[in-house]
Order: C-alpha cells, then structure tokens, then sequence
C-alpha cells in the first residue's frame, strides 16, 4: 500500500484510500501512536500529505490532524462527504486542524502547485485555510460551515451555502487567482482582530477579473472590501446579498466598479391569465433604461436590478426606485418599484384604466372608480397583514407583500403599499 506513516506525517500517495484504510494499515504495522481511532473518529498525531497520484475520499467521519500542514498537491485530492448530482449534499465530515496558523497551511507548501479538495455537507474548522492558488485545481465546498477561510480559486470551483463563522485574519473571502465561477448564499461573520481593519472581501482583479458574489450575508468588519491595485477586471459585484455595516471600500487603486443588485423577475398578468409578449421597460432613478425586453411565454422576465452604484473613483449612488412601464396592444401602464431585495414571482398586471370617451370601450369612469376603491380596501387589508407579519395571497390584483415598500402608478391614480 503506497501509505507511509510516521509522528512527523502520514503520507498518501498513488491511490485512493478512506480514513479506515489508513488506520488498518497502522493496526497492521504497530503504528496506531500515530494514528488513533474511536468510532467514526480518527485523530492523525502530525501532517497530513497526499501527493504523487494520492488521495483520500471519506463520509461520514470527524478527522483532526494535529500537525501544521494539510498538503495536496497537484493531481491528488481530498474528498469529505457526498454530493448528488443536483449539488446537494449527504453525509458530511468535521475536519479540524487547531494547530494550522501558516498562511499556507492548507493546501501546498509551494501553493502554485495545489491539488483539488471536496467538501460536502461538513464542518470545517481550518485557521490557516489558504493553500488553493492558480492553476487548473478544482474546489468544491458546498453545504458546510467554515470556522477560518482565507483565499480559495480553482478552474470553474463552487462554493455554494457556506457559512464562514469566523474568517482567517483582518481579511474574510479572499477573491480567487483562478476561475472561481459560483459563490452562492455565503455568509460571512466577523473576522479575527489582527489588523488595523477588518473587510469581509478581498478582492484582487488581476486574478479574480470581475467577480461576482451571490447571496450571502456580511456583517462584523469595518470595510465591506479591499481592493487591491493590479488591473484586470473592472467590476466586484454582490447580488442578493444582506449588507448590514454599509458599502465603505478601502481602495488601493480606482480601478474597479462595485454594484450591489437585487434579481427583479415578476409575473406579467392579464387579469388571472399570464402575458407573453409583453413589453417591458426597466429605467433607474436617473431615467437611464437598464432592462428593454418582452416576456416570455410564461409572462416572466428575469433581469438582475442595480440597488446601489459606486464608481471606481468611489461617487456613490442610490439606483431605485424603479419605473416599471409595461406596453402591449395599445395598453401601457407604469409602476414604480422600490427594488431593494430579491423580489421572484410575485404579480404585475396589465390592465387598461384609460377613461372612455365613446361606446367602444369596456371600462367605464364609473369602473376605474371601481378599480380605485378595490385597490384601496386591498391595501388597507395588507398592510393589517404586514403588521402581523403574515403573508398571504389576496384577489388577483395584487398577490405578494414584499417586505419592503413597493409603490404603484397608475394612469389617473397612485396607488402605495
């Protein structure tokens, strides 16, 4: 077996192996000082190092090393846990290494070299969780929560629900030098108080070109994100993310744009039937048109809406609300929408309000009046529910109550809720 086991490290080189198999082959050649098991739980005394072809693939075990080092070098790979195909994840790990404190500690002493890791489902408390640099490597850390984190890249990675409890260093995610594609629902808590300030991003764009940031909530540090100098992409944004401490960047240089943007994706209605076809026009608060496009045949758009604008020179900027005007068949109607959160299926509806001036038309002075009062009496009833804080579906009119303030206009009346 191409294992190696002594108090300094446990090797793994040329092929696969679980956590068992390394402990059999200690109980095998008396080496079980080093190596220590109870249950499902394994303890290795020194470094862990897979190189030359290794690799470890495991689930449902808790793994401490006590070593400074968990090496992985090229062409290897550590595997914890399970993904099913739809990125969902069973049978996580805990994997700890309190005595890692080097920056490079997980990873590859020469960090250009890194292999792949997979963690699934898994708790992870790694203080010196930095090792992953350039390359082609790939970085898979879904569904687990994370005590230190510091800079992880890799060809096409995902990072996908993570909670970092407690980020490495001043620093929180460092951006990628590689391709990092996905990064959704992370949550970034405070990070360690070992600098002058605290950001929740690092962002370099000579290796990260313009990274984007899904989800996620960022709160506990002093700078929302340090910008390094190095030129490449212009542009770090964050969409659907809870920003609670505010948008002050540290900036090395004016090199990059930041947007904070919410996915807007309403339902175009006619009455209860959906609208295709529909045209749709999205302008900011400056009246500049952002989003121009006709539904689709399910009556939906979906467009990802600035909230927040600041430029590389840091001149910052509200972008809402909105004006929404939909147009169809000689029908146009204009709503303005205060897009400050993810706002997904909920209604927007097409109705021709225009008063009639002869016989031909179907709705009556007397009908908007109508309209009008029905507007009313639902949005007294909604605001009662808001304040309760229930949601439910009301009529056909209007059927969602968004957690914040969404205003309508309507030709001849305003309607607020």
């Amino acid at each position: 077996m191409s294992i190696s086991i002594t108090a300094s490290a446990v090797n793994i080189t040329t092929q696969d192996y679980s956590l068992d198999d390394i402990y059999q082959y200690a109980v095998s050649n008396n080496l079980t000082a080093y190596i220590k098991k109870l249950g499902s739980s394994y303890e290795i005394k020194g470094d862990l190092i897979i190189k030359s072809g290794g690799s470890i693939t495991d689930s449902n075990i808790s793994l401490t090393i006590l070593g400074d080092l968990i090496q992985i070098h090229k062409g290897c790979s550590l595997t914890l846990g399970e993904k099913r195909a739809d990125n969902t994840t069973l049978n996580g790990c805990i994997l700890s290494a309190p005595n890692i404190k080097l920056v490079y500690g997980f990873g590859c002493v020469t960090y250009t070299d890194s292999g792949d890791l997979f963690l699934y489902g898994s708790i992870v408390n790694v203080f010196g969780f930095w090792g992953f640099f350039e390359g082609n490597n790939h970085v898979e850390i879904i569904d687990c929560q994370v005590d230190g984190f510091g800079r992880i890249s890799g060809k096409d990675s995902i990072l996908k629900n993570i909670n970092f409890k407690k980020s490495h260093g001043q620093y929180g995610i460092l951006s990628p030098k590689g391709e990092l594609k996905i990064m959704e629902n992370l949550s970034v808590g405070d990070s360690f108080d070992t600098g002058s300030f605290k950001c929740s991003v690092y962002h370099n764009p000579k290796y990260a070109n313009d990274l984007t940031i899904l989800g996620g909530r960022y709160a506990g540090y002093s700078k929302l994100a340090y910008i390094e100098s190095e030129y490449g992409g212009d542009k770090l944004i964050f969409i659907n993310s809870e920003i609670v401490d505010g948008y002050e960047l540290y900036r090395e240089a004016s090199n990059v744009d930041f947007y904070h943007k919410f996915t807007f994706s309403p339902i175009i209605k006619t009455s209860d039937a959906v609208a295709d076809g529909v045209k749709v026009v999205i302008k900011d608060s400056t009246n500049k048109v952002v989003f121009d496009s006709l539904t689709d045949p399910n009556g939906r758009i979906k467009e990802d809406i600035t909230y927040y604008f600041q430029d590389r020179n840091g001149a910052a900027s509200y972008k809402t609300p909105h004006t929404v005007t939909l147009s169809k068949d000689n029908i146009t109607i204009d709503y303005e929408i205060k897009i400050d959160h993810k706002m997904v299926d909920f209604p927007l509806y097409l109705i021709d309000v225009s008063p009639t001036v002869s016989g031909n038309s179907d709705c009556s002075i007397s009908d908007i009046q109508t309209i009008n009062n029905d507007f009313e009496n639902r949005l007294t009833t909604k605001l009662n529910l808001m304040e309760s804080g229930i949601r439910q579906i009301l009529g056909n009119v209007i059927d969602e109550v968004n957690q914040n303030e969404t205003y309508f206009k309507e030709t001849g009346f305003s309607i607020m809720m």
